[in-house]
Order: structure tokens, then C-alpha cells, then sequence
């Protein structure tokens, strides 16, 4: 078994956040050693030795604790064909350290190909309530990334995510689920079991494998959905909720983020007008194409590749 049991063991004493787990990684990093070297030593050793804080040097013991649990959980991932990847794996998103730094997630736990997440990506988000017309943009915005070899992100709940994952796999592209739950609780809709993909796909989730989903973690998967995307596309937003905070934070990360501009609002789109004017989104409006009105994507294409 590799490190990655210690360092969980390590994520899960009180206190213990990215932040410190960087510090020690790189404290560990810089003497060449492993990190599993370092449990069994003493807390004022390993201050010593590895000048760290006395924080840092007692979370060991408590780690040490943990071991036992932290392989079991281990054990059932791999079991399980979930791979874990640590804050410091090459797997990890750079654009997490980039953009999140400190409040990035210390690992995040996959099912699929996991390579997909470091391609160029674009979130494409909207309600579960997503009217007739936004389900169309959806399609077949998503259709336009594929062409250019994007992968689209988004969550697994029905309406927009639904949508997005299945036009993403239908037209032979690539998607990643972030989900609101431990990566355990994955499960395939209904709806892309026919033409679901493992080499073509890619679950996430930041949480605990077997946590189940509430508000405060769909929140929080929303501003990572932005966090691991190059653009955010909000096809429809109610005036409140995930969505409407997950164009909050596309904002606050300053991701590029675009929303679908109606002639006439539907009111599953409420929100849209707020994103436009409170959030400076740019709008994807129609252009004709052999008599459709399809959602224009180039510019938002653009922002996604350069």
C-alpha cells in the first residue's frame, strides 16, 4: 500500500485542513522522505527534525489513531475502482490550486477516466426545473464544445445536469459529474445508462466516500464545478439557490461566465437578468442556423480554449 492511507489518516484529525497538510508535505518533500516515515516519531522529534509547529508535530499521534479506519476506507475505494488523489497528485486539478488554493479540497475522489479533468473544460449549469427552450440550449451548446474538443462539466442531478452529460456522451465527448454526496452514493441515472462511457466520463466528488448529500454540499460542489472549469455557461438560474451562487462564484474566481439572455424570461430563468447586470455575465443569444435559432457559443468557446 502507498502513502495515501497516512495522509488521509492525517485529513481527518480536527483542525487538520489543505493548508496544513500542504505545510507538511512540503516540509516532509524537502527532506526526501515519505510521509509514512514519519509517524511513529515522537512530537518534539518531529518538531525538530521537520520544524514544524507543535500543532502540526501532535497531529501524527492522532493520525496514527486513524490508521487503521484510513485503510479500511482505502481498501473499500480501491475495491470500489474509485481513485484518490491528493492535493499533491499530478491527477489533481491544477486549476484547484491555482484558484482555491488553501480552501481547495485536500483530495478528491473519482470514478471513470480521470484524466479528463486537466482537459480544457466548460461547466455548463442550470436548474432541475429548466424549461423546454433551456433544455434545447443545453443540447446543443454542449454539441458546439464537443466539436471543439471540450469537455463539459457539470452536476448529475436531473434538468440541466442530466442534459449536459447525455448530449456530452451521445455526441462521442467527454463529461465530468461533480457530485453533492460521497463517492460511494454514485449512481448512474436512468438516462445515460445507455449510452454511458466509462473512458468517456469521470465522477468527482470532495467529500467523505460515504457522506450523503445535502444543500451545503451542493453549494459547495457548485463553486468547485466553476473552480475546475475554464468558463461557466448558466443556462437558466432561479433568483436564489446553487446555481444562482455557483454564478456567484464564477465571479468571485473571475472565471469567464456567460448566461442564456431571453426575450421573454421564463421563470425558471429568473435569475438571468440578475447574472447579466449584477454579475457582468456576458449573454448567449440565438443566431440562425438552417432556420433554428441555436445559442451563439463562439465567443464563449474562445474563452474556454485561449
Amino acid at each position: 500500500m502507498n502513502s495515501t492511507k497516512y495522509w488521509l489518516a492525517l485529513s481527518r484529525v480536527q483542525g487538520i485542513g489543505t493548508a496544513s497538510l500542504r505545510e507538511i508535505h512540503s516540509a516532509v518533500s524537502a527532506a526526501g522522505l515519505a510521509v509514512s516515515d514519519i509517524f511513529g516519531l515522537s512530537p518534539a522529534e518531529i518538531k525538530n527534525e521537520f520544524h514544524l509547529n507543535d500543532k502540526l508535530a501532535a497531529a501524527f499521534a492522532g493520525a496514527a489513531l486513524l490508521l487503521d479506519s484510513a485503510e479500511r476506507e482505502y481498501i473499500m475505494l480501491m475495491d470500489a475502482a474509485v481513485a484518490v488523489i491528493p492535493f499533491f497528485s499530478p491527477l489533481y486539478p491544477l486549476k484547484f490550486n491555482e484558484r482555491l488554493a488553501n480552501t481547495a479540497p485536500p483530495f478528491l475522489y473519482a470514478a471513470g477516466n480521470t484524466s479528463i479533468i486537466n482537459t480544457d473544460c466548460a461547466a455548463i449549469l442550470g436548474g432541475s426545473g429548466i424549461s423546454g427552450r433551456g433544455e434545447f440550449i443545453c443540447h446543443t451548446a454542449v454539441r458546439e464544445l464537443v466539436k471543439h474538443d471540450i469537455t463539459v462539466i457539470s452536476g448529475l442531478a436531473r434538468g440541466a445536469g442530466i442534459t449536459a452529460h447525455r448530449s456530452a456522451l451521445e455526441y462521442g465527448g467527454r463529461t465530468a459529474a461533480f457530485l453533492p454526496c460521497g463517492i460511494m452514493r454514485l449512481a448512474v441515472p436512468d438516462q445515460l445508462k445507455q449510452i454511458f462511457d466509462p473512458e468517456r466520463f469521470v465522477a468527482i466528488s470532495h467529500l467523505k466516500p460515504e457522506e450523503p448529500a445535502n444543500r451545503f454540499n451542493a453549494f459547495a460542489r457548485n463553486r468547485l464545478v466553476c473552480a475546475a472549469s475554464n468558463a461557466v455557461f448558466i443556462v437558466e438560474s432561479p433568483e436564489e439557490g446553487g446555481v444562482f451562487e455557483a454564478a456567484k462564484s464564477a465571479r468571485k474566481l473571475g472565471i469567464p461566465l456567460y448566461t442564456a439572455e431571453y426575450a421573454e424570461y421564463p421563470e425558471s430563468a429568473a435569475g438571468n437578468k440578475k447574472i447579466l447586470t449584477e454579475f457582468e455575465a456576458r449573454a448567449v443569444r440565438g443566431k440562425k442556423v438552417d432556420n433554428l435559432t441555436m445559442p451563439n457559443m463562439d465567443r464563449f468557446i474562445a474563452d474556454v480554449k485561449f
